[in-house]
């Protein structure tokens, strides 16, 4: 029988089919491996391929699991994390086991509690890719615990968990990293992770078996570490404690949280923003709990020196599951007071101090919010709207508008652009807004400008200016908030307003409206200039053309230029901000005065100067 994907009838479903392999009926095994309560699916697999004399690929086709064909081995669809109708059914005729039994051995056992399932497709398995980035577990292999691993090579499933810090059997630290081979445990290889099934032949699951050698057959060379002679560290008491609490609410037990009633999903979903913002207030956390592990320690600090150094993308970064069992350790250590606080007043004080701190992070750093768009519990919510730190009154203290000759605005709206000029904006409004990027920073200011001529919310301002909204609502909601010098910032912008009606106002609106529909400057147009200079004319520079034509007697950004707003035949987003980048380097300066003379003659008398 040919194993498929369960699929919707789409195109994408069927372009998908193919990639999977052959797989034979399952027959009835001789016998079979008891599964242990908790058991990773992976691991026993591994554990009755041993008992049964075989290799653990050869496990895989007997048991009839739906593989796929461009794996080099024989690696299940969702290997370990989603059990699909196909291997379910080949597992019921390999084993008279039920498949409910099975499920509960995989990832999917966490799916209305620990983990996130939201973003995983079960029918296309290249969003397990991106899931496993996103996620809180371990695709590609596991933590353990030597100590369990001593009594019998069982790996339990919570270890894949990425909130598995601690033994609470044994009161150590779990173990990310053979000693021996220097790989992360069950992950097969340093380089590509496949896990352990593209081992050949019998192995003894009571070791490593990270391939350190050749790639496969007689050239690989397999680590031979005992799992259970590898050193642990011993943890306090207090973080056994709360492993034992993520395991039970894991598990399906409740547990309040900050002494309110709520289901296991949103007490993990308030576990993860707690993380999320512990890690935005990085050395600003306040002092560690007593009795942390100096390890755990040592892996909190190493964190957060990382997002501190490296602060471009730290949203991510800070949202991500913990990466070692060291400083899942730390993280729950820091956490779990707030967790367990019986009421939001308990829990306030910790609170404060963590968002004041993040709110430093990120005014000295980057300005923008890293938990903005994270799920927050509406508990944990409450209580930080009550005790976090205020937001800039950027809006509340925007000035009295100052007249012109005609008793409106010194700037009305029709002659503000989306962007100032960037000369203004160095010398006047920079200094406000530490730490952003010029474009970011010249949007806010036009979007200010917008409001002294009358706008009543920046939403009404990126209207007026037939600004993109998300954008405007991006910068409107992060920029403000690294702006300490309100007054000042309000000053800087009318200023700009009185050196813009000193050198004549122009009617950006106009020009706007007659660009609207400017996609492309014509060949012969662009053939004239090009010619002279050596330079072939192409479709991608006609549109690169108008693009630059469009933002130049806009004042606006040139990502939001007609020409950029219908697809591109062929072209990728990457390539066509590439082809944007040349063209400004090379081309533009041989063409520049002739491009603009055009672009005046475009406009005609109605444009405006």
């Amino acid at each position: 029988m040919v194993g498929h994907a369960r699929v919707r009838e789409s195109r994408a479903a069927i372009e998908f089919r193919p990639l999977l392999s052959a797989v034979p009926r399952a027959r009835r095994l001789p016998t079979v491996v008891s599964p242990g309560a908790g058991e990773s699916f992976s691991a026993w697999v591994d554990r009755a391929a041993f008992d049964l004399g075989i290799g653990p690929g050869q496990l895989v086709r007997a048991l009839g699991l739906e593989c796929r064909a461009s794996s080099p081995s024989a690696r299940p669809m969702f290997f370990g994390v989603v059990l699909s109708g196909e291997s379910a059914r080949g597992l019921r005729e390999a084993t008279g086991l039920p498949a409910s039994m099975w499920r509960r051995m995989h990832l999917e056992r966490y799916a209305a509690t620990a983990l996130d399932f939201a973003g995983l497709d079960t029918g296309r398995e290249t969003t397990l890719r991106t899931w496993s980035r996103q996620g809180w577990a371990q695709v590609y292999g596991s933590r353990a615990c030597p100590l369990c691993l001593a009594d019998g090579p069982v790996w339990w499933l919570w270890w894949r968990l990425e909130t598995a810090a601690a033994c609470p059997v044994h009161g150590v630290l779990l173990v990310d990293v053979c000693p021996g081979c220097g790989i992360r445990l069950r992950r097969g290889s340093a380089g590509s992770p496949r896990g352990l099934l593209e081992r050949g032949g019998e192995f003894d699951p009571a070791r490593c078996g990270n391939r350190v050698g050749g790639r496969s057959g007689a050239l690989a060379v397999r680590c031979g570490q005992v799992l259970a002679e590898i050193p642990t560290v011993a943890v306090p008491g207090v973080l056994v404690d709360a492993q034992r609490l993520v395991l039970s609410v894991a598990n399906g037990g409740r547990a309040p949280l900050v002494g309110e009633p709520v289901t296991p999903a949103v007490w993990f979903e308030g576990l993860r923003w707690l993380v999320a913002l512990v890690r935005a207030a990085g050395d600003q956390v306040g002092p560690l709990p007593v009795g942390m592990p100096p390890v755990a320690a040592a892996a909190l600090m190493d964190g957060a020196r990382e997002r501190a150094q490296t602060p471009v993308g730290v949203g991510a970064r800070v949202r991500h599951g913990p990466v070692s069992a060291a400083e899942a350790a730390g993280l729950l250590a820091v956490v779990a007071p707030v967790l367990t606080a019986p009421d939001s007043d308990a829990a306030g004080p910790l609170l404060a101090g963590w968002l004041e701190g993040a709110a430093g992070v990120r005014r000295a750093r980057t300005g923008s919010n890293p938990l903005r768009g994270l799920a927050c519990p509406p508990v944990l919510d409450a209580v930080a709207r009550r005790v976090g730190p205020r937001a800039s009154r950027v809006a509340g203290a925007l000035p009295a508008v100052v007249p012109g000759p005609g008793g409106g605005p010194v700037v009305p709206g029709w002659a503000v652009p989306q962007l100032i000029d960037p000369v203004d904006y160095r010398e006047l409004i920079a200094a406000h807004l530490p730490g952003t990027a010029e474009l970011s920073g010249r949007r806010l200011a036009g979007l200010a400008l917008a409001r002294l001529a009358g706008a009543g919310s920046w939403r009404g301002a990126a209207v007026l200016l037939g600004m993109d909204a998300a954008w405007a609502a991006r910068v409107s909601n992060t920029l403000v908030q690294r702006i300490g010098d309100v007054p000042g910032f309000w000053s800087a912008v009318d200023a700009v307003a009185v050196r813009m009606a000193g050198r004549g106002l122009v009617d950006f609106a106009r020009r706007r409206e007659v660009l609207a529909d400017l996609r492309e400057v014509p060949h012969d147009v662009l053939y004239e200039v090009c010619h002279p200079a050596g330079r072939p004319v192409t479709w991608q520079r006609c549109r690169h053309a108008a693009a630059w034509v469009w933002q130049h007697f806009t004042g606006g950004d040139p990502r939001e230029a007609p020409a950029y707003g219908v697809p591109w035949p062929g072209v990728t987003a990457e390539s066509q901000r590439e082809g944007w980048r040349k063209f400004r380097a090379s081309l533009l300066p041989l063409i520049e005065p002739e491009l603009s003379a055009w672009g005046v003659g475009l406009l005609g008398s109605g444009g405006g100067r």
